[in-house]
């Protein structure tokens, strides 16, 4: 088996500098993330129950009423599995409002910046690899524009490893991760690319060992085989390709997942509080608001 490398961002962000390691592929870099980001930790931000209602608006029956608030739950709970321990959020999608999002014009989105200037969202997680210029290093797609191409170049480093894959949000409210080979564009609304693929069909990816030593914290999005839940997933424990992928198809019954990211990466669900300093700087975030919102 070859060597599963991860690869990282440097760039100093007026407090923090972070170290990299970069991999080049095809002209361009593609990066994911190294430390030295500090370690999830348990806390108020991070519980085991339903936490933090998120309030939507909804008509009233009465034509004309004001309208009135529904209370909409958000599943966060830790997930044990292999040895290790993952915090993972529940959406279905009949409750809530997954999108993908990136601002071009944004020299990186520091994650605190995209909550302060959308108070409706109540989920979000840095949505996957991105270039030294935080540019998403594959497809995005937002609100049906396609703001970045799919990329099948072959190179080093995580997003590289194909299978890689795109998560991706359908114009008939519901969502896939599919190969990035097979990916078409009729009906999708938003979609983020990373790699490698977790989970296809079921299937682990080829590459994947269970008892391998390549530890980091890793963060990935999954799919319900019926297409209308999606389950985020941020590690708090140093696990394996092998392990996280499992998680999703063994513990959490998706057929299909997609790593996201690693040390740098921060899922965060209203009431833990402020972002801490390392959430960012970003490309693309993936975020969920009350259906309605």
């Amino acid at each position: 088996m070859r060597e599963i490398a991860t690869v990282g961002r440097g760039r100093g962000r007026g407090l923090i500098a972070r170290s990299a390691l970069i991999a080049v592929a095809a002209g361009a870099a593609v990066v994911g993330c190294t430390g030295p980001a500090p370690a999830p930790s348990p806390g108020s931000a991070i519980v085991t129950v339903t936490a933090s209602p998120a309030t939507a608006p909804t008509a009233s029956a009465a034509e004309g009423s004001p309208a009135a608030g529904v209370t909409v739950p958000v599943d966060v709970r830790v997930v044990e599995h292999a040895g290790n321990r993952y915090k993972v959020v529940t959406l279905p999608l009949d409750q809530w409002d997954v999108r993908v999002d990136w601002n071009p014009q944004a020299d990186g989105q520091m994650l605190a910046d995209v909550l302060d200037a959308d108070p409706s969202i109540k989920v979000a997680t840095n949505a996957g690899i991105f270039t030294p210029q935080f540019a998403p290093g594959g497809l995005l797609v937002r609100d049906g524009a396609t703001l970045r191409d799919l990329n099948l170049a072959d190179g080093g480093g995580n997003f590289h490893l194909k299978p890689n894959g795109v998560f991706e949000i359908l114009d008939d409210g519901t969502a896939a991760v599919v190969d990035s080979a097979d990916y078409g564009a009729d009906g999708v609304r938003f979609a983020t690319q990373s790699g490698p693929a977790l989970v296809l069909d079921g299937q682990v990816h080829p590459e994947f060992r269970e008892n391998s030593t390549n530890l980091a914290y890793r963060s990935g999005v999954g799919v319900s085989p019926d297409g209308r839940t999606v389950y985020l997933a941020l590690s708090w424990t140093l696990t394996n390709f092998h392990d996280f992928a499992t998680l999703f198809r063994d513990e959490l019954g998706c057929q299909d997942a997609l790593y996201l990211d690693g040390q740098i990466s921060r899922l965060w669900v209203s009431g833990d509080g402020e972002p801490d300093a390392f959430a960012g700087p970003f490309a693309g975030i993936i975020t969920a608001r009350p259906a309605g919102a």
